[in-house]
């Protein structure tokens, strides 16, 4: 909202001043006076959708002042304050239709109040006068938005403002940027105008939603008999090499009455750009024609996956995801939901597994924030990003260790654990003493000597019962245990499962 405070005390504007972006970061200060004469000035001016006035002020007071807007036709909401609570004064504010009447010292409480229920009333009268939003894209906006119901008198603006008849037949042309930017959307509407500017008889407006990361372009005042889709389609998709990440959807509207649930139908069905791509603008009627296939989770590529993690082979891991991103172009038609759906059981399998062996970096990643970004992208292009972003996690990080002597010994350890290496055995050859290596191995990675030994051979023995097909007391002597039951003792007070038991379990 946009206001003007007029109040000859300077602390009192100043602490509004602060206040009011708080109460709302919409919330303009667009002027500010001493007085009411200079205070009519500036609603002259600014044409503000609030005034805030005291009452007693030198020159001309609050009420005089507002009985002179309000009687050239200013229909700004007003919030008076006054030190005086004489009924007189709030029997003149009533009368002049005053939105709120505050006591002064103001109670922050009552001002937010205030304010709030200003906002609701201003509110309200937009969705019965549209011509206080003021240009066509706004009206459109709030259309689509709810904010505005198309009854008869913003039909008649419309018509009269736009030459836009209510009874008429709209197109929806709704554009969903993966990436929003600035220089992409200028670009984008460039090229809708200079595609529009072939048939000028044909009206449109452009609306710009950059919360929603969109562009909707609302068409109107064109013959039935013209298929606009395709006209746009054959024109927009074979001169764009730049729409990666965009998804296109097309809807008709028999009048403005239907269209903002035609918006809503749209913005339901962008998401099959992930199964067509970006060379199809996606129209209602035709997706809800669509006979689609049963959507099998391909079980048998997350085990190749399980296998290239275990086996940390990069290559593996990317030809693993490679074709588990392939298995939903094979030619049959799936619901996006149920392609999202075996997407984040891909990559939940994959990052759990990743966890359980030990062997990747995880680190502040939060597997919510990736359900979410999997759930609200609406592209294959969205979708191709989060599985780039996900394998590069999947890399094996060594620890970055500043301290010499234990840097050395952890690579020892990475050597040597097959052999059953103490202590001892890496202090005598660093040439220090193993209490004074035991204490710095603690003091950096926060775990001793043998703990850290320990669960390096456990995640080492985790990969081979998942990576390969080796039998137990093999697994057993590869890591350093000569006893293949003390290595199942071992394993299990670490996991709570027999090394068997585990298998069965994450194989």
């Amino acid at each position: 909202m946009r206001f003007v405070i007029v109040e000859d005390e300077i602390w009192i504007r100043e602490g509004i001043r602060k206040l009011l972006p708080k109460l709302d970061e919409e919330n303009v200060i667009v002027g500010e006076a001493e007085n009411g004469v200079e205070g009519v000035e500036v609603v002259r001016k600014e044409n503000p959708d609030v005034i805030i006035t005291d009452v007693r002020m030198p020159v001309m007071d609050g009420l005089e002042m507002l009985e002179e807007i309000y009687a050239e036709g200013c229909k700004a909401k007003s919030i008076v304050l006054s030190a005086y609570s004489e009924f007189e004064y709030a029997r003149s504010a009533l009368r002049l239709g005053v939105t709120e009447y505050l006591l002064k010292p103001i109670v922050m409480a009552d001002f937010s109040e205030a304010v709030e229920r200003v906002k609701f009333e201003l509110e309200k009268e937009r969705k019965r006068h549209p011509k206080q939003i003021g240009s066509l894209d706004q009206v459109m906006k709030n259309i689509l938005a709810g904010d505005f119901l198309p009854e008869e008198e913003v039909t008649e603006y419309l018509i009269k403002e736009f030459g836009l008849d209510g009874q008429l037949s709209l197109a929806l042309f709704v554009s969903y940027f993966e990436e929003w930017s600035d220089k992409k959307c200028d670009r984008f509407i460039r090229k809708i105008k200079m595609i529009f500017s072939e048939k000028p008889s044909i009206s449109y407006c452009v609306i710009e939603d950059e919360k929603q990361k969109e562009i909707i372009i609302i068409i109107y005042n064109y013959a039935k008999n013209q298929n606009i889709k395709r006209w746009i389609q054959g024109h927009f998709l074979q001169k764009s090499n730049d729409l990666d990440g965009v998804a296109m959807g097309w809807a008709e509207s028999p009048n403005i009455f239907n269209l903002k649930d035609n918006y809503e139908e749209v913005e339901q069905y962008l998401e099959w750009n992930i199964l067509l791509g970006s060379e199809v603008i996606i129209s209602c009627p035709e997706i809800q024609r669509v006979q689609t296939s049963l959507c099998v989770y391909p079980l048998d590529i997350e085990n190749q996956m399980k296998t290239a993690v275990c086996s940390n082979d990069p290559q593996k891991i990317k030809k693993s995801v490679e074709q588990f991103q392939k298995y939903f172009q094979n030619g049959k038609i799936y619901e996006p939901k149920r392609i999202k759906e075996c997407y984040v059981r891909f990559f939940w399998a994959m990052i759990n597994f990743s966890k359980e062996i030990g062997n990747f970096n995880f680190e502040h990643f939060e597997q919510r924030e990736l359900l979410d970004r999997i759930t609200h992208t609406k592209t294959r292009e969205g979708m191709k990003r989060i599985t780039i972003e996900l394998v590069e996690r999947l890399q094996r990080t060594e620890e970055q260790i500043e301290n010499l002597n234990v840097k050395r010994a952890v690579a020892m350890i990475h050597e040597f654990y097959r052999t059953g290496i103490t202590l001892d055995e890496i202090a005598a050859k660093l040439g220090i003493t193993p209490e004074y290596l035991g204490t710095q191995f603690h003091q950096v990675l926060g775990v001793n000597f043998s703990a850290y030994l320990k669960q390096f051979r456990l995640n080492k023995a985790k990969e081979l019962l998942l990576g390969t097909q080796l039998k137990l007391y093999e697994i057993a002597e590869l890591i350093g245990y000569s006893d293949s039951k003390y290595f199942s003792k071992v394993f299990k007070a670490e996991t709570g499962y027999l090394p068997a038991d585990y298998r069965k379990i994450y194989k």
